[in-house]
């Protein structure tokens, strides 16, 4: 790793400085960072560089954070990873890998952890026959993938659609109001899946799929990834193929189970209209990345990123209702320094709404941005190179 500086300026020497920190995973090279952001003097510093066995596309915390998860981003079969985590992600200990079941093809793509017992972590692929998902066992004590009884560390196998259905879930998240309920996105399927968890096993049980009509979305929509306000009235996806952000109604049945039945008629680009010399921006020429709420769930950021590394991404920033989770309005579409490449992964903060890390791989780094005082624009307030030869940057992970 050459221009990497690995900067051990830990607290001891700032004490009154509020440092958070964050993990960093890379697309090929196998290395997990570990960096630190000062909220007050906007300084965005290396801590640690990691030796991992595989590169992680995708990374995600366990509840109490003492496990990172992530996908093994180029290993056939698919393969997913944890981690130890101490000393505020400073030290990151390899625990276990484990072989996704089933009998698909695809390469691990996302990672997401149960927020409450009995703590299972739930994977996901994409790419050639990538229609299936994998429940995996955690070990009470470590939180190492595996373990707690079950033989071969797998709860479940189980599949989104029939064989030759094109369905790969790019993207999972838990419903904010009623527990055990999570979405999926089904890029490939250009649906959203809906599933209830078994509170003993982990193991996931079909509610419902809510195909997502061509006519209704301007075309396809192929959604990567969701939120899901505390509200439980709405679900947000972004639109891989659309480049749109887009509002799903949810509705709640007898069993107050919520299901994604119906295509609100809210939608809303994440590309300007025309570019600067009049032509109008094709959404062929983009793939939207990311849509998440804010530490208060006041605000939305989303953001998207081109195909060609020649045009910019963009990040755009939404005003939530605060009484029904609602859009009041969609504040403001800005560039990126550059397309973004597989990332321009945008991950508000968890203590302030007006940070949010954005990471790139055309040349390597991570930013963070801040809302303006007046909440109508963002800037870059932190920026750290890690040219790791494409390798970075992926996803990130606040730690705190």
């Amino acid at each position: 790793m050459e221009t990497f500086l690995i900067l051990i300026a830990f607290w001891a020497s700032a004490i009154t400085a509020a440092f958070h920190n964050l993990l960093v995973g890379t697309f090929a090279t196998k290395s997990i960072y570990t960096l630190s952001f000062d909220d007050e003097t906007y300084e965005l510093i290396g801590l640690a560089n990691t030796s991992t066995p595989f590169g992680s596309s995708w990374l995600t915390l366990s509840a109490d954070k003492h496990t990172l998860y992530g996908t093994a981003w180029d290993i056939q079969p698919a393969v997913f990873v944890s981690y130890a985590v101490e000393e505020e992600g400073l030290t990151l200990t390899h625990q276990a890998n484990i072989k996704a079941g089933g009998d698909c093809t695809g390469s691990a793509i996302s990672v997401l952890a149960a927020v409450d017992p009995p703590y299972a972590v739930y994977g996901n692929l994409y790419y050639r026959e990538a229609r299936c998902g994998t429940v995996f066992s955690v070990d009470p004590e470590t939180g190492a993938l595996g373990g707690g009884g079950v033989e071969g560390g797998i709860v479940q196998n189980y599949t989104y659609g029939e064989a030759g259905s094109g369905s790969a879930v790019h993207g999972m998240t838990w419903s904010a109001t009623i527990a055990g309920v999570v979405y999926s996105a089904d890029t490939g399927g250009n649906a959203i899946w809906t599933h209830t968890r078994d509170n003993d096993t982990g193991a996931l049980s079909l509610v419902d799929k809510l195909d997502l009509p061509e006519d209704r979305m301007g075309g396809h929509c192929g959604p990567r990834h969701l939120a899901a306000p505390r509200q439980g009235n709405y679900l947000y996806v972004v639109c891989e193929a659309s480049s749109k952000v887009v509002q799903l109604s949810l509705n709640q049945d007898e069993f107050q189970t919520p299901n994604a039945t119906a295509v609100a008629a809210k939608q809303w680009p994440l590309l300007p209209e025309h570019d600067n010399d009049g032509n109008p921006y094709n959404a062929a020429d983009y793939w939207a990345d990311e849509v998440l709420l804010s530490a208060s769930g006041d605000w939305m950021w989303a953001s998207n990123r081109a195909h060609d590394r020649g045009r910019q991404g963009y990040v755009s920033v939404f005003r939530m209702q605060a009484e029904d989770g609602d859009v009041t309005s969609q504040v403001f579409l800005q560039p990126t320094a550059t397309s973004g490449g597989f990332a321009n992964a945008i991950a508000p903060s968890p203590f302030d709404d007006r940070f949010a890390a954005l990471t790139e791989n055309v040349t390597g780094s991570v930013e963070i941005w801040r809302l303006a005082d007046n909440n109508q624009s963002a800037s870059v307030v932190a920026h750290l190179d890690i040219p790791d030869g494409e390798g970075c940057c992926a996803n990130v992970v606040w730690y705190s």
